[in-house]
């Protein structure tokens, strides 16, 4: 993934000081400047941004109180607020961080050391911001496979949406995979699901998309993410893998056979292939969907259309908008 500048709000009242600033920031991020509280404000509003350089004096009052108002509200709140200032008293520095500043510097300042202190503390709040994430992920994982669940992909499908990213949504489904649990029982059960998890996880790296968004619906659903340019080969690299390697949870008699044997709901012997997978699919750069609720719903068609041929294959939405 390439790597985008963070965006640092500059909020002084005097011109010369905002280019101080920009001259130390420049090339490495990207600035906007703000004069007043009331311009922070309307500016927040419209434009997300990685952290605040706030004067304490402003043209319309305190920067203090701005910070306050900041740290209040949920937008913002998490927006890391460092005062540059020429106020340069113990009681101001001590109010700054009482309203919830992360740091304190005074005019004039050296701007290697201004440098460094913003690079480590936005270092920091991606740091804090990744473990929220992975605890976020730990609370909606699955119990069985530890991948991230229903939340999870919700958000997920939300962000490549907001974000047009050209990617390919894949619904995979285990075929005759009741029958399985019927037979075998649902330890067993249990291990073709991890199984399944598993080699998606190795077909995504093998692919170079080990990176890729990997989710578990429940049972035996699981959704997944890929570079629209990448679905073909991941498809085929999981169609390979487990139509391989399923047969390795089958019994001697079940594989010389090339079939199991299960009663139907009508009382009567019937003869199941072995589990395959079929995989649904929606390239995100021909169909143009706006909720993640459509995604799903496109998804579980092909993924039906899928299930209606024999063996592991996979169903790509081939319409396109108009």
């Amino acid at each position: 993934m390439i790597a985008t500048k963070k965006k640092i709000l500059i909020a002084d009242p005097q011109i010369l000081n905002q280019a101080t600033l920009i001259g130390t920031l420049q090339p490495d991020y990207h600035v906007v400047t703000a004069k007043s509280a009331e311009e922070v404000l309307k500016k927040l509003k419209t434009t997300s941004v990685d952290m605040v350089l706030l004067e304490a004096t402003l043209s319309d009052g305190d920067g203090f109180d701005l910070c306050r108002k900041l740290k209040s509200a949920q937008q913002t709140s998490a927006i890391p607020v460092i005062f540059i200032t020429a106020l340069n008293t113990v009681a101001a520095e001590a109010k700054a961080f009482e309203v919830g500043a992360v740091d304190y510097i005074t005019k004039p300042f050296n701007a290697p050391t201004v440098r460094a202190r913003i690079k480590n503390h936005l270092k920091f709040c991606d740091a804090i911001n990744e473990l929220q994430r992975l605890n976020h992920l730990a609370l909606d994982a699955n119990p069985n496979t530890g991948l991230p669940g229903n939340n999870s992909i919700m958000a997920e499908l939300t962000r490549v949406l907001d974000e047009g990213a050209t990617v390919t949504v894949i619904y995979a489904d285990l075929d005759n995979f009741k029958v399985y649990n019927d037979l075998y029982g649902f330890a067993m059960g249990d291990e073709v699901i991890v199984f399944t998890a598993n080699l998606i996880r190795v077909s995504l790296h093998v692919n170079g998309c080990g990176d890729s968004f990997l989710g578990h619906i429940g049972g035996d659903d699981f959704v997944f993410i890929v570079p629209a340019e990448k679905c073909s080969a991941v498809a085929a690299e999981i169609i390979s893998r487990i139509d391989k390697g399923i047969r390795e949870f089958y019994s001697a008699e079940d594989l010389e056979r090339g079939y199991v044997v299960a009663t139907d709901r009508g009382g009567q012997d019937k003869a199941y292939n072995f589990v395959s997978l079929s995989l649904g699919a929606i390239d995100l750069t021909t169909r143009k969907l706006s909720t993640p609720h459509e995604i799903i719903d496109i998804c579980t068609e092909t993924k039906k259309a899928a299930k209606a041929r024999q063996g592991s294959n996979l169903f790509l939405d081939a319409r396109q908008s108009h």
